[in-house]
């Protein structure tokens, strides 16, 4: 047995850690959120000149001024703005740079259209403000508008395209991993699909290549893995919620059917995904772990343990501390944490079947009103092992 390092938050009913802070998303049951608590979120404490901020302020008054002589639509206008938001981002006023970067994008939508390179460059810096105040709403919002102009994932790959992708599909992901899916599972579903039919487009056409190929593998493995372990329980909850209309469940049940379809195919559709992205390069480590790890989850263990041993030869770092999965299938996400939120944070030993046992509270931290279904929820995630120097499970 090996001591998990990395301590784990745990709350309840959706209530998470503190924004501004990164989260490493892992399985969960529908209404809890775990996250790896992976270092400390640090305020920022810079001291802003108070003549600065007039000053900045007497700017957007004349800005201000000026459209209402010129009209709000003057193309003279869009970029003040975009300046303007700039000077409050170096300010320390990520509200106000959030509102200047919506009307600089506003006007330069309208007078210069919706794909030109100014405008993408101006998205992605309201997206970081964005981030910043933790507005998870806007966020999604603005990633998906992103997406939509440079290519929707149905062109040829840049990288550049290939990050607003990802980061796209990160905050999707993590929006479902931490929302309750009723009245929501059509999202998922289509969601899927729209992975699908781009990973089929990427990675078994003519042009696919591994560079574009493995990240986009990696992200409907994750949504494969929550799929896999939300669907069952969701659907017996949304059975028992006799308080919705008649009609409404109807109305759902396709949807359900559809996910449990996607349950009962999970295992065998992320391993032909795997395979056939490995095949375009042999030398793909990630994908190679990623595989095992998808084996190991599902009782797989034997064809598990050689690939880990394999790479344990090569790659011991990766099994000094046991993992929970999945692990490094998606870049780090924002946070969707409430801020008078009180984490719950745990201690535990993963045992060689990688399933966390002896779970003890660290510090003065609560349990929550219902601790036994939050130690169940921790019960329930898989790690992937740690190996000793001869490269066994320990």
């Amino acid at each position: 047995m090996k001591y998990q390092n990395a301590l784990l938050g745990c709350l309840l009913w959706g209530v998470l850690q503190s924004l501004p802070a990164f989260a490493v998303l892992v399985p969960q049951p529908i209404g809890m959120y775990v996250e790896e608590v992976d270092g400390l979120s640090i305020e920022d404490d810079l001291v802003v000149d108070s003549a600065a901020l007039l000053s900045h302020d007497r700017r957007v008054q004349e800005v201000l001024e000026l459209q209402a002589r010129l009209g709000a639509y003057d193309q003279s206008l869009g970029q003040k703005w975009i300046d303007l938001a700039h000077e409050a981002v170096k300010l320390n006023q990520p509200e106000s740079a959030a509102r200047l970067f919506q009307q600089g994008l506003h006007n330069l939508r309208l007078n210069a259209g919706l794909t030109t390179d100014k405008q993408v460059i101006a998205l992605s810096e309201w997206i970081a403000v964005l981030k910043r105040l933790g507005d998870t709403d806007s966020l999604g919002e603005q990633l998906q508008y992103r997406y939509r102009i440079t290519g929707f994932g149905a062109g040829d790959w840049s990288e550049e395209s290939l990050a607003y992708a990802l980061e796209y599909y990160d905050n999707e992901l993590a929006r479902f991993a931490t929302t309750d899916w009723l009245a929501n599972e059509n999202k998922v579903v289509r969601f899927e699909r729209h992975l699908d039919d781009v990973i089929e487009r990427s990675c078994e056409s003519e042009s696919a290549a591994a560079v574009w190929c493995g990240p986009l593998v990696k992200r409907r493995l994750h949504l494969l893995y929550l799929i896999a372990f939300a669907v069952e329980p969701f659907v017996e909850d949304r059975q028992t919620r006799n308080s919705l209309p008649p009609k409404f469940l109807g109305d759902r049940s396709l949807y359900d059917e559809q996910l449990v379809a996607l349950e009962r195919n999970a295992y065998q559709s992320g391993v032909r995904m795997l395979e056939k992205a490995i095949a375009l390069d042999d030398d793909q480590v990630d994908l190679k772990l990623a595989l095992a790890d998808w084996r190991w989850y599902f009782g797989r263990r034997g064809a598990a343990k050689n690939v880990y041993r394999e790479l344990y030869v090569s790659h011991p770092e990766l099994f000094v501390v046991a993992q929970a999965l999945p692990q490094g299938l998606t870049g780090p996400v924002t946070s969707r944490a409430e801020s008078e939120a009180l984490p719950s944070s745990y201690r535990f030993v993963v045992n060689k079947l990688g399933k966390a046992r002896d779970l003890s509270l660290q510090g003065e931290s609560g349990e929550g009103s219902d601790p036994n279904r939050i130690r169940k929820a921790l019960r329930d995630i898989r790690f992937r092992p740690s190996l000793d120097s001869e490269g066994e499970v320990v």
